[in-house]
Protein backbone atom coordinates (compact mmCIF):
# COMPACT_ATOMS: atom_id res chain seq x y z
CA UNK A 1 0.00 0.00 0.00
CA UNK A 2 0.97 3.56 -0.98
CA UNK A 3 2.27 5.79 1.94
CA UNK A 4 1.25 9.09 1.95
CA UNK A 5 4.91 10.75 2.91
CA UNK A 6 6.47 8.62 -0.07
CA UNK A 7 4.91 11.07 -2.74
CA UNK A 8 8.05 12.10 -5.13
CA UNK A 9 8.41 15.24 -7.19
CA UNK A 10 9.63 16.79 -10.20
CA UNK A 11 12.17 19.02 -11.08
CA UNK A 12 11.91 21.06 -13.43
CA UNK A 13 13.95 24.49 -13.93
CA UNK A 14 16.13 23.79 -11.03
CA UNK A 15 12.99 23.86 -8.94
CA UNK A 16 10.81 21.44 -7.52
CA UNK A 17 7.13 21.35 -8.99
CA UNK A 18 4.89 19.18 -6.99
CA UNK A 19 1.69 17.83 -8.30
CA UNK A 20 -1.99 18.75 -6.91
CA UNK A 21 -1.68 15.32 -5.72
CA UNK A 22 1.55 15.86 -3.73
CA UNK A 23 0.06 19.61 -2.49
CA UNK A 24 -2.82 17.91 -1.29
CA UNK A 25 -1.09 15.29 0.57
CA UNK A 26 1.47 18.19 2.02
CA UNK A 27 -1.77 20.44 3.16
CA UNK A 28 -3.34 17.65 5.09
CA UNK A 29 -0.22 16.91 6.67
CA UNK A 30 0.18 19.98 8.07
CA UNK A 31 -3.34 20.07 9.03
CA UNK A 32 -3.07 16.85 10.83
CA UNK A 33 0.49 18.01 12.41
CA UNK A 34 -1.36 21.07 13.75
CA UNK A 35 -3.62 19.69 16.51
CA UNK A 36 -2.91 18.81 20.31
CA UNK A 37 -2.69 15.05 20.76
CA UNK A 38 -2.95 13.32 24.50
CA UNK A 39 0.44 13.17 25.07
CA UNK A 40 1.02 17.18 24.54
CA UNK A 41 -1.62 17.73 26.96
CA UNK A 42 -0.22 16.01 29.43
CA UNK A 43 2.96 17.34 29.04
CA UNK A 44 1.36 20.59 29.50
CA UNK A 45 -0.38 19.47 32.17
CA UNK A 46 2.86 18.31 34.18
CA UNK A 47 4.47 22.02 32.99
CA UNK A 48 1.58 23.71 34.90
CA UNK A 49 1.87 21.86 37.28
CA UNK A 50 5.14 22.47 37.74
CA UNK A 51 5.20 26.27 37.49
CA UNK A 52 2.56 26.74 39.18
CA UNK A 53 2.08 29.29 42.24
CA UNK A 54 3.34 27.64 45.35
CA UNK A 55 1.38 30.18 47.55
CA UNK A 56 -2.01 28.98 45.41
CA UNK A 57 -1.73 25.73 44.03
CA UNK A 58 -4.19 24.40 41.95
CA UNK A 59 -6.14 21.75 43.34
CA UNK A 60 -6.14 18.25 42.51
CA UNK A 61 -9.37 18.49 41.70
CA UNK A 62 -9.45 21.14 39.17
CA UNK A 63 -6.07 18.97 37.21
CA UNK A 64 -8.48 15.83 37.27
CA UNK A 65 -11.48 17.69 35.47
CA UNK A 66 -9.34 19.47 32.77
CA UNK A 67 -8.10 16.18 32.30
CA UNK A 68 -11.58 14.46 31.96
CA UNK A 69 -13.16 17.18 29.73
CA UNK A 70 -10.15 16.58 27.33
CA UNK A 71 -10.64 13.01 27.55
CA UNK A 72 -13.93 13.85 26.85
CA UNK A 73 -13.14 15.73 23.50
CA UNK A 74 -10.09 13.71 22.72
CA UNK A 75 -13.51 10.05 22.63
CA UNK A 76 -15.49 12.51 20.78
CA UNK A 77 -12.80 13.16 18.02
CA UNK A 78 -12.20 9.78 17.68
CA UNK A 79 -15.72 8.89 17.06
CA UNK A 80 -16.15 11.30 14.28
CA UNK A 81 -12.74 10.02 12.75
CA UNK A 82 -13.97 6.30 13.21
CA UNK A 83 -17.29 7.52 11.51
CA UNK A 84 -15.58 9.65 8.91
CA UNK A 85 -13.27 6.95 7.78
CA UNK A 86 -16.07 4.28 7.54
CA UNK A 87 -17.90 6.46 5.17
CA UNK A 88 -15.27 7.23 3.16
CA UNK A 89 -14.37 3.42 2.94
CA UNK A 90 -18.23 3.13 0.81
CA UNK A 91 -16.29 4.93 -1.72
CA UNK A 92 -13.89 1.94 -3.17
CA UNK A 93 -14.90 1.46 -6.54
CA UNK A 94 -17.09 4.54 -6.99
CA UNK A 95 -16.05 7.40 -9.60
CA UNK A 96 -15.56 10.66 -7.34
CA UNK A 97 -14.55 14.16 -8.84
CA UNK A 98 -11.99 15.63 -6.56
CA UNK A 99 -10.87 19.37 -6.15
CA UNK A 100 -7.00 20.10 -5.37
CA UNK A 101 -4.58 23.35 -5.24
CA UNK A 102 -1.19 22.57 -6.18
CA UNK A 103 1.62 25.15 -4.88
CA UNK A 104 0.52 28.32 -7.36
CA UNK A 105 -2.25 28.10 -6.11
CA UNK A 106 -4.33 26.51 -9.55
CA UNK A 107 -7.19 24.48 -8.51
CA UNK A 108 -7.75 21.25 -10.72
CA UNK A 109 -10.39 18.57 -11.04
CA UNK A 110 -9.64 14.98 -11.19
CA UNK A 111 -11.99 12.26 -12.26
CA UNK A 112 -11.82 8.80 -11.50
CA UNK A 113 -12.36 5.47 -9.66
CA UNK A 114 -11.50 4.62 -6.03
CA UNK A 115 -8.99 1.74 -5.93
CA UNK A 116 -8.61 2.00 -2.45
CA UNK A 117 -8.98 4.19 0.65
CA UNK A 118 -6.06 4.00 3.05
CA UNK A 119 -5.46 6.47 6.38
CA UNK A 120 -2.69 8.05 7.90
CA UNK A 121 -3.02 9.21 11.40
CA UNK A 122 -6.18 9.42 11.11
CA UNK A 123 -6.82 11.30 8.35
CA UNK A 124 -8.60 9.19 4.96
CA UNK A 125 -6.71 8.79 1.55
CA UNK A 126 -8.16 8.03 -1.30
CA UNK A 127 -6.04 6.40 -4.16
CA UNK A 128 -6.95 7.37 -7.79
CA UNK A 129 -5.17 5.81 -10.51
CA UNK A 130 -1.67 5.55 -8.50
CA UNK A 131 -2.53 8.74 -6.75
CA UNK A 132 -2.98 9.47 -3.03
CA UNK A 133 -5.45 12.31 -2.29
CA UNK A 134 -7.05 13.82 0.59
CA UNK A 135 -11.08 12.62 0.73
CA UNK A 136 -11.94 15.74 1.73
CA UNK A 137 -11.26 17.03 -1.70
CA UNK A 138 -13.90 15.29 -3.03
CA UNK A 139 -16.19 17.70 -4.54
CA UNK A 140 -18.86 15.19 -6.46
CA UNK A 141 -19.60 11.16 -6.41
CA UNK A 142 -21.07 9.86 -9.46
CA UNK A 143 -23.64 7.70 -9.63
CA UNK A 144 -23.37 4.60 -11.77
CA UNK A 145 -26.53 6.05 -13.28
CA UNK A 146 -24.94 9.75 -14.56
CA UNK A 147 -21.64 7.58 -15.87
CA UNK A 148 -23.62 4.92 -17.41
CA UNK A 149 -25.94 7.61 -19.30
CA UNK A 150 -22.54 9.55 -20.07
CA UNK A 151 -21.37 6.88 -21.45
CA UNK A 152 -24.27 6.31 -23.85
CA UNK A 153 -24.07 9.61 -24.81
CA UNK A 154 -20.62 9.81 -25.72
CA UNK A 155 -21.17 6.26 -27.56
CA UNK A 156 -23.71 7.89 -29.21
CA UNK A 157 -21.84 11.05 -30.15
CA UNK A 158 -19.21 9.46 -31.98
CA UNK A 159 -21.39 6.74 -33.78
CA UNK A 160 -22.92 9.97 -35.65
CA UNK A 161 -19.90 11.72 -36.31
CA UNK A 162 -18.07 8.33 -37.78
CA UNK A 163 -21.02 8.47 -40.74
CA UNK A 164 -20.53 9.91 -43.60
CA UNK A 165 -22.77 12.58 -45.28
CA UNK A 166 -26.16 12.00 -45.17
CA UNK A 167 -26.33 12.34 -49.03
CA UNK A 168 -23.43 9.61 -49.15
CA UNK A 169 -25.05 6.56 -47.01
CA UNK A 170 -25.43 3.37 -48.32
CA UNK A 171 -27.78 0.08 -47.47
CA UNK A 172 -25.10 -2.12 -47.69
CA UNK A 173 -22.31 0.08 -45.75
CA UNK A 174 -24.12 2.04 -43.52
CA UNK A 175 -27.69 0.13 -43.13
CA UNK A 176 -26.64 -1.68 -39.85
CA UNK A 177 -25.35 1.08 -38.17
CA UNK A 178 -28.12 3.42 -38.32
CA UNK A 179 -30.38 1.14 -37.52
CA UNK A 180 -28.40 0.05 -34.81
CA UNK A 181 -28.21 3.90 -33.29
CA UNK A 182 -32.13 4.02 -34.11
CA UNK A 183 -32.66 1.23 -31.57
CA UNK A 184 -30.54 1.93 -28.58
CA UNK A 185 -32.03 5.42 -28.67
CA UNK A 186 -35.90 4.13 -28.71
CA UNK A 187 -34.24 1.54 -25.81
CA UNK A 188 -33.34 4.32 -23.25
CA UNK A 189 -35.25 6.01 -20.79
CA UNK A 190 -35.95 9.24 -21.01
CA UNK A 191 -32.54 10.00 -18.30
CA UNK A 192 -30.32 9.19 -20.71
CA UNK A 193 -31.87 11.10 -23.43
CA UNK A 194 -31.56 13.51 -21.67
CA UNK A 195 -27.77 13.44 -21.95
CA UNK A 196 -28.02 13.08 -25.88
CA UNK A 197 -27.34 16.42 -27.44
CA UNK A 198 -30.16 17.64 -29.50
CA UNK A 199 -28.15 17.92 -32.85
CA UNK A 200 -27.44 14.13 -32.56
CA UNK A 201 -30.49 13.29 -32.61
CA UNK A 202 -32.12 15.82 -35.66
CA UNK A 203 -29.06 13.92 -37.21
CA UNK A 204 -30.54 10.37 -36.59
CA UNK A 205 -33.65 11.11 -37.55
CA UNK A 206 -32.50 12.47 -40.85
CA UNK A 207 -30.34 9.22 -41.38
CA UNK A 208 -33.10 7.12 -40.49
CA UNK A 209 -35.33 9.06 -43.21
CA UNK A 210 -32.84 8.64 -45.73
CA UNK A 211 -32.25 4.85 -45.00
CA UNK A 212 -35.94 4.50 -45.44
CA UNK A 213 -35.85 6.17 -48.58
CA UNK A 214 -33.43 3.92 -49.88
CA UNK A 215 -35.06 0.99 -48.48
CA UNK A 216 -38.26 2.13 -49.89
CA UNK A 217 -36.70 2.67 -53.15
CA UNK A 218 -34.56 -1.15 -53.08
CA UNK A 219 -37.78 -2.60 -52.43
CA UNK A 220 -39.97 -0.38 -55.64
CA UNK A 221 -36.72 -1.84 -58.05
CA UNK A 222 -37.35 -5.29 -56.67
CA UNK A 223 -40.80 -5.77 -56.91
CA UNK A 224 -40.81 -3.84 -60.80
CA UNK A 225 -37.72 -6.47 -61.74
CA UNK A 226 -39.55 -9.29 -60.32
CA UNK A 227 -43.22 -7.93 -62.37
CA UNK A 228 -40.95 -7.56 -65.00
CA UNK A 229 -39.45 -11.37 -64.78
CA UNK A 230 -43.05 -12.74 -64.13
CA UNK A 231 -44.03 -11.00 -67.43
CA UNK A 232 -41.27 -12.09 -69.37
CA UNK A 233 -41.90 -15.88 -68.00
CA UNK A 234 -45.57 -15.22 -69.34
CA UNK A 235 -44.86 -14.06 -72.64
CA UNK A 236 -42.50 -17.21 -73.09
CA UNK A 237 -45.14 -19.32 -71.95
CA UNK A 238 -47.59 -17.73 -74.59
CA UNK A 239 -45.10 -18.29 -77.58
CA UNK A 240 -44.45 -21.70 -76.19
CA UNK A 241 -47.56 -22.47 -76.34
CA UNK A 242 -48.60 -21.05 -79.71
CA UNK A 243 -45.97 -22.84 -81.35
CA UNK A 244 -46.74 -26.09 -79.58
CA UNK A 245 -50.83 -25.58 -81.25
CA UNK A 246 -49.18 -24.77 -84.73
CA UNK A 247 -46.99 -27.75 -84.52
CA UNK A 248 -49.82 -30.06 -83.51
CA UNK A 249 -51.89 -28.16 -86.64
CA UNK A 250 -49.40 -28.96 -88.85
CA UNK A 251 -49.06 -32.62 -87.67
CA UNK A 252 -53.08 -33.30 -88.46
CA UNK A 253 -52.76 -31.75 -91.84
CA UNK A 254 -49.45 -34.08 -92.72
Amino acid sequence: MSSVSASSATVKNGEIVTSASQDSLSKANEKSNSGMDKDAFLQLLVAQMKYQDPLEPTSNTEYISQYAQFSQVEALNNMSTTMELSRYSTYVGKEVILETTDGSGKSTQTRGFVDYVTFEEGKAYLSIEGNLYKASDIVSVISSEFSTAEDIAKQFAQTIKDLPAIDQITIENNGNTITNLLNLYNSIGDYEKSFIDDDDVIKMNLYVAKLNDLLTAAANAAAKESENKDSSEETAEDTAETTGAAEAVSDENA
